[in-house]
């Protein structure tokens, strides 16, 4: 296959393009990406695009290369704009060559698909009818400045939990992918549907230990003919009265056959009696489970333990999965010690550097984790350095210093630094003191100090950003269920949306959940037990048992 890449800062011809010269090619199909005149129901005058530009170029040469080997495409020309793009002028141009128009519209409508997706390209800001650049991708931010408000507004005004979760899931975009060893898969996002490369079973095998014999072959008395154990091919065709031994997995031998399996016949020698012969032929058939070409795992499925067997048995050994995040995590405090020493009085132990390691390594990703003291100026410049020395960082969490107080910096640490701060704060409880930046693709998250704050934040916010990064679509995201209180739930006075540690488990069928006291947002003690959120909505006082609650696992 030809391919041509090229990321340019100059305009993309207005006229039709030459195709890639390729004897073979019957079909040249193309397709123009516009820059719009509005965004999000906005008038612009144009947008910015970054990219990482080897990894772009390396990524959409290698999706092109992939979808060739199920396509018969012979060539493609990818030209995409970097920098300014004015509006009503071509942001990207895709030419694809086939022998045919329907493979071509193929190939097409799949590559933008994974354009998207996988390719280090993205919006950064947009540019008003003044031609004044503007944050893109955030809607909160715009929805103030048309409202008004000032920049220090979006930290001191309350987010709901679902408008920040909605947020997260705009502001981060899909991570790169890779082709990894099934052995380095596990819990990874799947990026490519993978399908059957042929039929599943391949051929018609026995399902038991028995004996083959022909479906129409009444005799009760019959001679043992051949025996055939799993991987042996003995084709032949059975008279009446003769039977094969097969052994589960075993290929039939020809069809029409039944298996009696060995509990229902007596053997002596190489004679077989029938003690009972039922409807059931005991046989595994061709592509009973799939048929060739049939798609067993979609794009967007975590890999499981199951689902990495599954992909072994089509011969999937390499899947094309969304690589780890890279992620920095801060614990601010000179209050905290390490765990294993003693605490002096006014000391605490750090339990949230294991808490957030442990939650991240659910996601497959390893932390780089710096323990800094509450001053301002050391944690700007653990920042800067950890920047310098590893400067793609998707997701950077911050432990501490997310509230209003004086020693409360993280927000002052993140505008100085040139980070965009898209909330302040939050409506709920655990975890009211919440920051969320954003700086070109990496998001940080300022989370409260407490620990219990930062179990439900990690739960509800940094969850939706692992999951956006990981590639998965919104609708195989965390998403709260409905469960019954095993007993009655009084939260006191009217209060804010309220998030509850939860022990849940099965009664019936039936999801059955049990809070857990506790007491403070400091308070570890319901975390020994927890594996879920029952969502309190603000002003409900009590909840009674046997109500159906809303909530999240854990």
């Amino acid at each position: 296959m030809e391919i041509e890449i090229q990321l340019t800062a100059t305009r993309i011809e207005d006229t039709p393009l030459a195709c890639v010269p390729v004897r073979e090619v019957g079909a040249w199909v193309e397709f123009r990406g516009i820059v719009r005149a509005q965004e999000d129901g906005k008038p612009i005058s144009g947008l910015e695009y970054e990219a990482y530009l080897p990894m772009a170029q390396a990524q959409m040469h290698r999706i092109l290369s992939d979808l060739a080997t199920h396509e018969p495409c012979l060539s493609a020309r990818v030209i995409h704009r970097i920098g300014r793009v004015a509006a009503g002028e071509t942001a990207i141009y895709v030419g694809i060559g086939a022998r045919h128009r329907a493979e071509a519209f193929a190939v097409l409508t799949a590559f933008l698909d994974r354009l998207k997706r996988d390719v280090p390209i993205w919006k950064t800001r947009a540019l008003d009818c003044s031609g004044k650049p503007v944050a893109y991708g955030a809607p909160v931010e715009e929805a103030l400045r048309c409202s008004g408000q000032s920049s220090f507004d979006a930290c001191t005004s309350a987010r709901t939990p679902a408008e920040v979760v909605a947020l997260l899931q705009t502001l981060c975009m899909p991570l790169e992918a890779e082709r990894v060893p099934l052995s380095d898969a596990g819990g990874r996002c799947l990026r490519e549907s993978v399908s059957a490369d042929q039929d599943q079973p391949a051929f018609d095998r026995s399902a038991m230990d028995g004996y083959a014999l022909r479906l129409d072959d009444p005799s009760k008395t019959l001679r043992t003919v051949d025996t055939i154990r799993a991987g042996e091919w003995k084709p032949r065709l059975l008279q009446r009265g003769e039977a094969v031994g097969i052994a589960t997995g075993g290929a039939l031998p020809e069809d029409g056959l039944q298996v009696v399996i060995r509990e229902h016949v007596r053997v002596e020698g190489d004679t077989i009696f029938v003690l009972r012969r039922d409807k059931d032929r005991n046989i595994r058939f061709r592509g009973e489970d799939a048929r060739a070409g049939q798609v067993l795992v979609e794009a967007g499925t975590v890999l499981e333990p199951g689902t990495l067997g599954l992909l072994a048995s089509v011969g999937c050994t390499n899947p094309w999965v969304t690589r780890p995040a890279r992620v920095l995590h801060v614990v601010t405090g000179n209050e905290i010690v390490a765990p294993d020493q003693r605490p002096g009085y006014a000391q605490i132990r750090d339990s949230n550097s294991t808490l957030v390691r442990a939650f991240l390594d659910k996601w497959r990703v390893l932390p780089t984790q710096l323990k800094v003291g509450e001053d301002e100026s050391e944690v700007e410049r653990a920042l800067q350095d950890s920047s310098s020395a590893s400067p793609d960082w998707d997701l950077i969490l911050i432990s501490g210093g997310a509230s209003v107080g004086e020693h409360d910096f993280t927000r002052r640490i993140l505008e100085r630094g040139g980070w965009c701060v898209h909330v302040g704060k939050t409506t709920a409880r655990p975890g009211k003191p919440l920051i969320v930046a954003q700086r070109g693709r990496t998001v940080a998250v300022g989370l409260p100090g407490n620990p219990l704050a930062h179990y439900v934040c990690l739960n509800l916010y940094v969850r939706a950003v692992l999951a956006t990064l990981a590639g998965l679509p919104p609708s195989a995201q965390a998403s709260f269920q409905a469960g019954v209180l095993a007993e009655g739930l009084r939260v006191g006075a009217p209060a804010r949306e309220t998030f509850w540690p939860a022990r849940w488990s099965l009664r019936d069928g039936t999801i059955v959940l049990r809070p857990l006291r506790w007491t403070s947002s400091g308070d570890l003690t319901s975390l020994a037990t927890a594996n879920a959120l029952i969502r309190v909505g603000s002003g409900v006082t009590r909840l009674e048992e046997g109500q159906t609650v809303k909530f999240v696992f854990t």
